[in-house]
């Protein structure tokens, strides 16, 4: 399906899985490469960017977890970017690129932006509230591990390390995904000045300050669940410990008890006190001091 809006010099197809006949309709339309037009109708596993004489053709994938519609946490979006045109196509809809549909929507009505904008300004747009929204999702992973770190404190350990594991495997996917776009826009900004004019450099580095902005995040909550992840291992190991010592105490004072039951019980002909009519009390009374001095001995160790 495609949806064109122009504003003034500038024409924006947005593409949600075109079909052949779409597709070959945009190669005609915008003279686009043969290539270009075949990738568009399936999605691409790897982000790229190609130069072409009189456009790019950016892949970008984009995390999402929050913002998402369906199973997949990975969205891609094609960028096709001309003198006086932008292409956008996608296979799921995208709640960044609804959004600033509106956007563009109203200030095509009421003619907000009184200077000439040209395609690189309107893609430029759509990065900074795409990047936006990445934020947002961040922002609600940072709210997990402050969740994850309130049920720590809380005697959770146990069921937080299934949950840090998962929240783990978040971040790992989000850096994997957005990793690759610093090297993407670099290389836009490099080979931009022939299509987009120079003025377009100027203000790409205002995107590339929003990715690292986004990188910075993601580090400072990479950081926030290693420590979260070592303070619970901690308070894990320190619990078992807890419970291993409990265990041994009672194991160190039924010791006596079995030694000296155990003597008794020897099958022998002259086992001491067993023809006493007062012979249990005798026991009982001897495994009881034991246990006294045995407590008295580990009080003054220490040793609880």
């Amino acid at each position: 399906m495609l949806k064109k809006q122009n504003y003034k010099a500038v024409t924006w197809v947005d593409a949600d899985m075109p079909t052949k006949d779409e597709a070959r309709g945009l190669l005609e339309e915008f003279e686009l490469s043969p290539e270009v037009a075949q990738d568009i109708l399936l999605p691409t596993f790897k982000d790229k960017i190609l130069s072409y004489k009189d456009f790019f053709y950016l892949v970008l994938h984009f995390p999402a977890f929050k913002h998402t519609h369906n199973k997949s946490h990975r969205q891609e979006i094609d960028f096709v970017i001309g003198r006086n045109f932008i292409i956008t196509n996608h296979y799921e809809s995208i709640d960044a690129m609804e959004k600033y549909a509106k956007i563009f929507e109203v200030n095509s009505i009421l003619d907000k932006d009184k200077g000439e904008l040209g395609s690189g300004e309107f893609f430029l747009a759509m990065m900074k509230t795409i990047y936006q929204s990445m934020s947002d999702e961040l922002d609600s992973i940072n709210y997990l591990l402050r969740e994850a770190e309130k049920n720590i404190f809380a005697g959770k350990e146990k069921e937080m390390v299934f949950e840090l594991s998962r929240i783990g495997r978040e971040i790992i996917n989000f850096n994997h995904i957005v990793t690759p776009h610093g090297d993407i826009l670099e290389a836009l900004k490099k080979d931009s000045e022939k299509i987009l004019g120079r003025n377009f450099n100027l203000e790409l580095d205002e995107i590339l300050n929003e990715y690292y902005k986004i990188t910075k995040i993601l580090e400072n909550v990479t950081e926030l669940l290693r420590e979260l992840r070592d303070t619970n291992d901690s308070l894990l190991s320190t619990k078992q410990n807890e419970t291993m010592k409990v265990l041994t105490v009672f194991t160190f004072f039924a010791l006596p008890f079995s030694i000296i039951t155990g003597l008794f019980q020897m099958n022998t002909t002259f086992t001491p006190l067993v023809d006493r009519h007062d012979a249990w009390f005798l026991i009982v009374g001897v495994e009881v001091l034991v246990l006294i001095v045995v407590y008295i001995i580990a009080k003054r160790k220490k040793w609880f």
